[in-house]
């Protein structure tokens, strides 16, 4: 089976040699190509004055939404700081009452010590 395949094929893709007038046909058909006027494009819509509207109200659609995601995005990321900034005062706020609470303890405290030992 395989010899019959490999004959086949030798038999098919054997050397032919071209029919009469062959030249003159190919050639004749060339040059007729050639000067004969092009054929329209089948992308002929793709030139139309609706198209390029379309085209271009698309274009604009995608530009805007893309503008409005980095607006929106941007703003998410300020209220985020905003936050942020927020939670800091806070915390130094809570820190500075701590502080202040320490220091107070402290003070009295050394101020109790020096009143009972004089020397001190």
């Amino acid at each position: 089976m395989k010899d019959d395949l490999e004959t086949e094929l030798r038999q098919a893709l054997r050397p032919v040699a071209p029919s009469e007038g062959f030249e003159e046909r190919l050639l004749a058909r060339v040059t007729a190509e050639r000067s004969s006027p092009p054929k329209p494009s089948r992308l002929k819509w793709r030139r139309s004055p609706a198209t390029r509207w379309l085209s271009a109200g698309l274009a604009a659609s995608i530009l805007a939404a893309v503008g409005i995601q980095h607006h929106l995005h941007a703003q998410r990321e300020r209220e985020i700081g905003l936050e942020a900034r927020r939670q800091v005062i806070e915390a130094l706020r809570v820190t500075e009452e701590k502080l202040e609470l320490a220091y107070r303890v402290v003070k009295d405290q050394s101020s109790s010590v020096s009143d009972e030992k004089p020397g001190v």
